[in-house]
Formats: structure tokens, C-alpha cells, sequence
């Protein structure tokens, strides 16, 4: 890899070959298998050219070529190129070939003919081991790093607590790495504005595409992201492109995840594996080139430890997990946070800038807001409005200090189940607050659609919103 701080998001693939057929026949099955990106090259001068032109992620090389030599091409390409990955095809057979050509750097030897068949699996392997190493390099320099490089891509995100610092400066060395990424956190927390963040810094060239999946049923979900062909369902009379089309070479950026339903979890894990999704009403695979970034306010082992989450789904979405800590718990990003929501609270509404007094200041940051940002900006929305702190101030803080024997839950003899307690959670809050979703869904920490599904499937209940 030339440039040793940087993952490329287009890993492109160079076949080398002297036979125009087998190039056509190579490049056809690689794009059968999702690659796009596939240069070609009938010899070792043509092959050069295009090393020296551009990135090149993995070269698949044929060894007996007329003139020179395979061999030398690798051992080339090993020494000058060592971010490339080289997997050799030839029509020997000969284990002395084989051993020969790892000793000079291939990852991978396949035999014409014979192995044609592996070549798109080699291909994934090499790739991913390729990732691997870029990643481990990429990674170990957050350890060193005082700060994000590009913070202005995070710059709509006001912080300036330690912690949220090595989070932003671990999210931008994952930026332009093709994983996936799940941010956890508390609703309010400020989940997207951090997924656009890992876009920018990315430098991705296609769009960021965000969709919310709470209360998503499984046909709106399919439609929604894969789209459909015209006639696919009753009123379908037009052709629909879904939303991983519009975010190719994108970010796709999928809220909520822990609300899906099962069968919507069991199509998003084949395009997180394979890439490959059908429109609806299409009998041809696509393939997506978008990044995907998730995003859950639910503990989303405790989902598949009650089976509403897919074990193999969620494994496949934490590699490179991130928990954003709510503002309770970095009460020195309030002020920088306040100053922000006012400026453009005040522009938004046509009102004049309201400083917040110090004892103010002092009382919102002892405030326990469950809806971290959000209920932030209703706060200052409200002040705004009304020219004056003072309702704010009045407000109830959270506790100085509490055992976590005290809660304040009065637990029976026999202690109820955690899907029990969440029902009591669910219903104390709607009686709280009867007929406000908004506020009932904020004093326990989720978003209103979240809080309506939870409802749905622990009270049985219409939520209607």
C-alpha cells in the first residue's frame, strides 16, 4: 500500500494474462461476483503502466507468458508494491511452482482450468487478508494520536471531554475502511451526526443515505432499500430504485437496527456477507457498492439473548462497535453543546441569542437528560421562546448519589423477569406522561417510534403515535 495511513475504499483488481479470452472470462466471473473495479493487461509493460497509473489492491497473475516471465513480474510487483496482493495462475501443476512463487511473495496459487472455480473465493480471502493488515496498521496509531486529523468533518459534533476525543480519533481511522460500523448509545446521543461524520471523513464518493428501520415491517423494508420492478405488487406501477442504489459508493446508514424484524435481519445479513440484493419482482442479483454504518439505542446482546435479535447478524455488525456516553456522563461538552443549539435555534426561529447564566449552566448540567441532545435543544427551544432560563432552572436534577440497591424499585419476593420489568418501565412512563409519546419515550431514553414498538411488543398495545 503506497500510502501507509490509508485503507482505499475501490479495491481494484489487475488481471495478467496473454490470452485475450481468459481475461474476458476472468473479468466476467469477478463481476458476476460483485467486483466492478477490473483492469487488464496482456503483458508485464502493460501491467506496469497501470501499477504505476493507480492503486492496485490484487493482481491475478498468469505465470507463462511469452516473453518475460511471470516470475519476475511477481517478485516486481512483491518489492515495489507491497500493499498488493498477488494471487498466481498458471497451467502448471508442479508443487516446486507453487512453493517457488510463495517464496517470492503470492498470496495464492490456483492451476488454469482446474481451479478457475476458486478464483472469486481466493480473491475474497486475499482482499479481506489485505483489509486485515491495513486495518491492524491503521489502528495501532489511535494509541499515539492526540486528535482527529480532518475534525472538520466531525465538526457539527461539539465536544470537548477526553473521551469523546478518542472516540472521534478511532472513528476517523475506521472512516475509510469498508467495515461496518455500529454506534450504540442513548437516544438523543447524536448517533447520526456521527455517521455523517465517518462519511465525510471517509471521503467516500457517493452520497449519505440515512433511513430510520423502527417500526419498518419486513415488505416496507425490502422495498425501501432494494426497490422494485414495475408490476412487482399491487400498485407498483412504476420502477423503483431502493436506497443501497442511492447510496453506492456511499454511507448507508441504518438507525435503529435493534427494532428490525427477523426476517428483515435475515435479508440485511446476506447483503453484509455476499453484497448481493434482489429488487423486489426481479429475478437478477445486485450488487452494492455502499458502506453501512448502524445504529441501535438497544442493548442489542440482551436482544439476542431473548431472541428478537439474530445472534450471526449481530456478530457480523460489532467488529467495530462504538458507544457514544451520554451527556450525563460528560457534562463538560454542555456548554460547547448549549452554545451550538442556541445559535441555531435563535437563527432558526428568527429570535435573538439567549446567554445562559452560570447557575443555570450549573443546573442543566446536574439535569439526568434522558434525552441527551434532543432534550437539550427542546430546553433551549423553550427558552428561546420564552426569553427566559427560568423553567429550565426549575427543573428536577438527577440524584447526587445513589446504591444501586437503592434504585427506587420496590422488588417482590420473587423477582420478575427483565422482560417484566420493561413492561412496568413501558407502563409507568405512559402514565406519567398520558397522551405525550414524545415525553414518555425521553424520560426512559428511547426516540418515540422506539419506544411505540416496545409497546407493541410488550403491551400488546396500538402505539399509536
Amino acid at each position: 500500500m503506497r500510502d501507509g495511513d490509508v485503507v482505499p475504499t475501490a479495491e481494484t483488481i489487475l488481471l495478467v494474462d496473454d490470452e485475450v479470452g481468459v481475461l474476458k472470462g476472468q473479468a466476467k466471473l469477478l463481476e458476476l461476483n460483485g467486483y466492478r473495479e477490473i483492469r487488464q493487461a496482456l503483458n508485464g509493460d502493460e501491467a506496469r503502466k497501470i501499477l504505476k497509473s493507480e492503486e492496485i489492491a490484487l493482481v491475478l497473475l498468469d505465470l507463462t507468458m511469452p516473453g518475460e516471465s511471470g516470475e519476475s513480474l511477481l517478485a516486481e510487483v512483491h518489492t515495489r508494491y507491497p500493499g498488493t496482493i498477488v494471487i498466481v495462475v498458471t497451467g502448471a501443476t508442479d508443487l516446486t511452482v507453487a512453493v517457488e512463487c510463495m517464496k517470492s511473495g503470492a498470496y495464492d496459487f490456483l492451476v488454469k482450468g482446474s481451479d478457475t472455480s476458486r478464483i472469486p473465493q481466493a480473491v475474497r480471502n486475499a482482499l479481506e487478508h489485505r483489509r486485515t493488515i491495513a486495518q491492524n496498521r491503521l489502528l495501532r496509531t489511535a494509541i499515539t494520536r492526540a486528535e482527529p486529523r480532518q475534525p472538520e468533518a466531525f465538526r457539527e459534533f461539539r465536544f470537548v471531554s477526553e473521551v469523546m476525543q478518542r472516540i472521534f480519533v478511532y472513528l476517523e481511522l475506521l472512516a475509510p475502511m469498508p467495515d461496518v460500523v455500529l454506534i450504540c448509545g442513548e437516544t438523543g446521543v447524536g448517533k447520526e451526526l456521527i455517521a455523517r461524520g465517518i462519511h465525510h471523513a471517509s471521503r467516500r464518493a457517493g452520497e449519505f443515505v440515512p433511513v430510520n428501520l423502527g417500526g419498518v415491517d419486513d415488505h416496507v423494508f425490502s422495498d425501501t432499500l432494494f426497490g422494485h420492478r414495475r408490476g412487482a405488487f399491487t400498485g407498483a406501477d412504476a420502477p423503483r430504485e431502493g436506497l443501497v442504489h442511492a447510496a453506492s459508493r456511499g454511507t448507508l446508514f441504518l438507525d435503529e437496527i435493534g427494532e428490525m424484524p427477523m426476517e428483515s435481519q435475515t435479508r440485511l445479513l446476506r447483503l453484509l456477507d455476499t453484497g448481493e440484493y434482489r429488487p423486489l419482482g426481479s429475478d437478477r442479483q445486485e450488487f452494492s457498492t455502499a458502506r453501512i454504518i448502524c445504529a441501535t439505542n438497544r442493548d442489542l446482546e440482551e436482544a439476542v439473548a431473548d431472541g428478537t435479535f439474530r445472534r450471526d447478524l449481530y456478530y457480523r455488525i460489532a467488529t467495530h462497535q462504538v458507544t457514544i456516553p451520554p451527556l450525563r456522563e460528560r457534562v463538560e461538552d454542555i456548554p460547547a453543546i448549549l452554545d451550538e443549539l442556541i445559535r441555531r435555534e435563535a437563527e432558526r426561529i428568527g429570535k435573538a441569542p439567549l446567554p445562559v447564566p452560570p447557575a443555570v449552566l450549573r443546573e442543566i448540567q446536574k439535569l439526568r437528560l434522558p434525552g441527551n441532545v434532543r432534550e437539550l435543544q427542546q430546553h433551549v427551544l423553550r427558552a428561546l421562546i420564552s426569553s427566559s432560563w427560568e423553567t429550565v432552572a426549575k427543573l428536577p436534577v438527577r440524584p447526587a448519589s445513589v446504591e444501586p440497591s437503592e434504585g427506587g424499585v420496590a422488588f417482590p419476593e420473587m423477582l420478575p423477569t427483565p422482560a417484566e420489568l420493561i413492561r412496568a418501565l413501558l407502563m409507568e412512563a405512559d402514565r406519567r406522561h398520558p397522551g405525550n409519546r414524545g415525553a414518555a419515550a425521553a424520560a426512559v431514553g428511547l426516540s418515540p417510534q422506539a419506544f411505540s414498538n416496545r409497546l407493541r411488543r410488550y403491551l400488546g398495545t396500538s402505539a399509536e403515535e
